[in-house]
């Protein structure tokens, strides 16, 4: 694609705009996504609705978001000109801003006048430019973006303080956004149904990649591009396997490659160019380089290093090298062929490395193996919680549990709350089973927390000498009190949740237990890394005359066991299930959170049975007032229907409220993002 397009062809631009039509470098290299675009806008640009004016390119940073955007500036001979989305972005920063101007006229006379300043927005609007809108997802106040939706209708227009706009026929918005990265939000779902072709950027296939960095930086070694390229690709892997906030991208390779073609070492390069770029964190960083060993490709960045020599003295500063004569005496002199040197490789705690051991655990712990290789963990800042405070507490739940049941047909059960104990083996498994969702639960950790660090209500108070927002429609008050800010966030997410598992023996089939485990884990982790409140029970029932009903407290809110997260391995198929009972106790527990958003989250495969006659029209009555009840006290009830019996559990909790879970393996990642949600 050599051509250029005016889509306008009458159209005469000024000197400016000329001036910023955008030029190709001789280093561009078209890639496949904008031909695509090209031919896109091109086959339907004067098809009426069907015209395309709005496009979103979705990547990474590095990915060529920009290039892009400036390569259909010079592809359409338009006037290419950006903005970049800041997060206490506001409407005057889209719509353009009345600001105040001395009077030219008489200096003197101090009059003071206003004068319409329009915003880059505005200006390409209106003139027919290509718009880059760079990073929208950052803006916190949802208006601003809405302020957009009715510029990009294809006969939209935008009401001015001073006039109203409408597009020009040749305006090109290309909205430009990374994914998931901290403090951004998913797109507004009404601007991005106003796009009307969109790109998923990634990293370009290996012989692009080449490509592109040769032309940038000139430099022809096929070999050393290809390693080069291939290492960018494992890392970019890597760390989005891995939930690493940084990206292996087109840049550090580029700049990797310039160092490199410069005479620099390979490996030290590698860590000044990508590696540091993406994490400096020495647990993330001993990922990267763990995947790198693993593929073999440490090994060969060094037999590059040696094999080119690259570094400027010609010397590998991973090496130092002994020569030792025949009479003993050590010599300095550098001899390829002497069979009596010694080499000496830089060890990997020496700077420019990380420590390539690797804990699955993401807990901040050490460990230690015993006789047998059991590893023990040491966990920082563990709180110590005595034996006589876990015994009082486990007499504090057991008391709560009872009165919950006062006045209801489950009165006269026998009931027990159990606080199971945290063993090494139980420690072993749990780091063991979190080390596999971790992916997962970090990423949606890292996409969530900048929501909540951000969270505010939409109530305002007026009238105050304090605030972060100046209220300029209330400017006209002269006793200077009139200012307004949103309600500060709370210093807490405002959800609890409460898991329950329905420990019956049926559970034990289909490896429905260990997917709920695997769910336990996933909640546990992500409602703590988002400072939620969680507490996770199992229960079970007629394990025997005198304990008719039995609840396992795993975790619970107001605990102060940092152990007890280890119980969640002692989870396991046990007898019959009285699903009433443990919700209506679970409930009652949950009220006790000052949070305003209450969720309790059942995983059960089947319908409630117990002795000697809780089962049937009396079991499924007695759910039913259960869920009525502490939904009017606004706890909210979410079912996970993992077993034969699902059509019952609907019926039981509304359809509206359950969920069906065919794949077992996708259980803890739909509950997670469930909770994400709500937030």
């Amino acid at each position: 694609m050599k051509q250029t397009y005016r889509l306008s062809p009458a159209r005469q631009m000024t000197e400016e705009e000329e001036s910023l039509v955008w030029q190709k470098p001789s280093s561009h290299i078209e890639s496949e996504a904008e031909r695509r675009i090209y031919q896109e806008v091109v086959r339907n640009w004067n098809r009426g609705e069907m015209k395309i004016s709005t496009i979103l390119l979705e990547g990474d940073a590095g990915s060529g978001k920009t290039q892009l955007a400036k390569a259909l500036s010079a592809d359409f001979n338009l006037p290419y000109t950006k903005v970049t989305c800041f997060a206490d972005m506001d409407k005057s920063d889209v719509l353009g801003s009345i600001l105040p101007v001395l009077s030219e006229k008489d200096d003197k006379s101090g009059t003071v006048e206003y004068q319409y300043y329009p915003s880059e927005i505005v200006r390409a609007y209106e003139n027919g430019w290509l718009l880059e809108i760079q990073e929208p997802t950052v803006i916190r106040d949802a208006a601003v973006l809405m302020a957009l939706n009715s510029a990009l209708e294809p006969d939209g227009s935008l009401n001015l303080p001073t006039r109203i706009v409408h597009r020009h026929p040749d305006f090109i918005a290309v909205i430009t956004t990374n994914r998931g990265y901290n403090g951004c939000r998913p797109l507004n779902e009404a601007l991005r149904d106003r796009v009307q072709h969109a790109e998923k950027l990634d990293l370009p296939p290996k012989a692009v990649m080449m490509e592109r960095a040769e032309a940038k930086t000139g430099y022809h070694s096929e070999k050393v591009l290809s390693l080069l390229a291939e290492a960018i690709i494992l890392l970019d892997k890597t760390a989005q396997a891995n939930a690493i906030k940084g990206v292996a991208g087109m840049r550090s390779y580029i700049f990797w490659v310039d160092a490199v073609a410069s005479g620099a070492s390979v490996q030290n390069t590698l860590y000044y160019k990508v590696l540091y770029k993406i994490t400096t964190d020495p647990q993330e960083l001993a990922l990267l380089e763990q995947a790198l060993i693993s593929h073999g490709l440490t090994a060969k960045l060094e037999e590059l290093d040696r094999a080119c020599h690259s570094h400027p003295d010609g010397e590998n500063p991973e090496v130092m090298e002994l020569h030792i004569a025949e009479n003993g005496e050590y010599s300095a002199e550098l001899d390829q062929t002497d069979k009596n040197a010694i080499r000496l490789r830089k060890s990997t705690d020496s700077e420019g490395h990380s420590d390539t051991n690797s804990d699955k655990s993401t807990d901040v712990t050490s460990n230690d193996n015993g006789d047998n290789g059991t590893p023990f963990y040491h966990e920082l800042n563990q709180s110590i919680t005595t034996e006589l405070q876990k015994k009082e507490f486990r007499k504090q739940l057991n008391r709560e549990a009872r009165q919950s049941n006062q006045g209801t047909c489950h009165e006269a059960i026998r009931l027990i709350v159990h606080r199971p104990e945290a063993t090494s083996q139980s420690r072993e498994e749990y780091h063991n089973m979190a080390a596999d969702l971790l992916p997962v639960i970090r990423e949606l950790i890292r996409k969530t927390n900048p929501l909540l660090e951000h969270e505010v209500s939409s109530e305002f108070a007026k009238s105050r000498l304090y605030g972060t927002k100046f209220c300029a429609d209330q400017a006209a008050a002269l006793d200077f009190r009139v200012f307004a800010r949103k309600r500060p966030p709370e210093e807490e997410p405002s959800l609890a949740v409460a898991l329950r598992i329905d420990e019956s023996a049926s559970m034990s089939a289909f490896g429905r237990l260990e997917a709920a485990k695997q769910a336990a884990v996933a909640l546990y982790e992500f409602c703590t890394g988002c400072g939620i409140p969680i507490m996770i029970y199992g229960d079970t029932a007629d394990r025997s005359k005198l304990e008719q009903m039995s609840i396992y407290a795993y975790v619970d809110f107001e605990s102060r066991d940092a152990d007890e997260k280890y119980t969640l391995m002692n989870i396991q198929a046990r007898s019959n299930n009285r699903d009433g009972m443990a919700l209506r106790i679970i409930s009652d527990r949950l009220l006790h959170a000052p949070q305003k958003t209450k969720l309790i989250i059942s995983i059960s495969d089947g319908q409630p049975k117990a002795m000697p006659d809780y089962s049937g029209e009396k079991a499924a009555h007695d759910m039913k007032d259960t869920l009525q009840e502490f939904r009017r006290k606004g706890i909210q009830f979410l079912a996970a229907a993992i077993g034969q019996d699902k059509e019952a559990i609907r019926e039981l909790y509304g359809a509206e409220n359950t969920l069906d879970i065919t794949d077992l393996k996708q259980l803890p990642a739909r509950l997670v993002q469930i909770i994400a949600r709500l937030l």
